[in-house]
């Protein structure tokens, strides 16, 4: 039988696996894009992801059953955490630049943070509205110089606003999930939420999947789907929540803030990104502030609602 330190070993491979395919989405998804809206993107990807996950938590919990009565909590979290934050995200992956969509996404802790204290889930010490006012500070940063020349134009800031927008959804993602994840486990609730994200997305989607002209997606982008469909959401979210349960929330966030390094070098090299020294001012702001909320003593909070 491998021993503790075996095991931790593998999850830690595991978990970098994770890391690569969710930095690397960030450039994979725009050729996604190039065939797909985000709506009808995420439809198919969905589609194809949620009987894998259903399928999943059947074979590692022989239980598919939910209450009657949580189900509307459950669709909920769907609506939010499928439907409405993977739309902004693949709309942020279009518009934006691939370094930009991340660095932005990468500030969603603080978004958790600031929402918990004022619905009076946590409270906030000096440190956690220090680093709150730092990493918005290199939010802005981000949103203004978010290429590699100075440039105020509506097309750059479009996509730079959608990113926030979905920093935000995301970070109130994890107080809108809790209710949901003390009743059942992680793979559970994931399952029952990207099921009802997908009813929710057939609703908007379905007349414009009808209307894709399949002949004339390039192939580029059905292999983005699949890339998004397999390593990005069926592997990565079921890995990652697996990590929560195993070693805590604390432990695999610490992965999650390499996610923008992975994303900014591969935009780098497969794009030929380049980061405006304000803007990497701005990165290096976010993370210093998003470390500010995470120490915060009075804060404690924090890392249960990230689970």
């Amino acid at each position: 039988m491998p021993n503790q330190t075996t095991r931790l070993k593998s999850l830690d491979i595991v978990l970098w696996t994770v890391v690569l395919f969710w930095g690397t989405n960030y450039v994979i998804g725009k050729w996604g894009m190039l065939g797909f809206d985000p709506v009808t993107f995420n439809l198919l990807r969905f589609l194809g992801a949620t009987p894998v996950l259903f399928l999943l938590l059947y074979c590692f919990e022989r239980d598919l059953t939910v209450r009657l009565k949580h189900l509307p909590e459950l669709a909920f979290v769907g609506l939010v955490g499928i439907t409405i934050y993977q739309t902004l995200f693949m709309s942020a992956v279009k518009y934006a630049t691939a370094t930009n969509a991340s660095l932005l996404l990468a500030a969603s802790p603080v978004f958790t943070a600031l929402c918990a204290s004022l619905l009076g889930q946590e409270q906030i010490g000096r440190r956690g509205w220090f680093g709150s006012i730092m990493a918005l500070s290199g939010v802005v940063l981000v949103l203004l110089f978010g290429t590699s020349k100075l440039s105020f134009s509506m097309s750059i800031l479009k996509g730079n606003l959608i990113g926030i927008l979905a920093s935000f959804v995301w970070g109130i993602y994890p107080i809108i999930s809790h209710r949901s994840l003390q009743k059942y486990s992680a793979l559970k609730t994931l399952a029952y939420s990207a099921l009802f994200g997908t009813i929710f997305y057939l609703f908007i989607g379905i007349n414009g999947l009808f209307q894709v002209s399949w002949s004339n997606i390039p192939l580029v982008s059905y292999g983005s789907l699949l890339f998004s469909i397999g390593p990005v959401t069926a592997f990565g979210l079921v890995a990652w929540n697996y990590g929560f349960s195993k070693v805590g929330a604390n432990r695999v966030m610490v992965y999650m803030y390499t996610i923008p390094i992975v994303a900014v070098a591969s935009a780098a090299l497969i794009l030929r990104e380049r980061m405006h020294l304000l803007q990497i001012l701005g990165a290096v702001i976010i993370f210093v502030g998003i470390y500010f909320v995470r120490i915060d003593k009075e804060n404690p909070a924090f890392a249960e609602l990230q689970r």
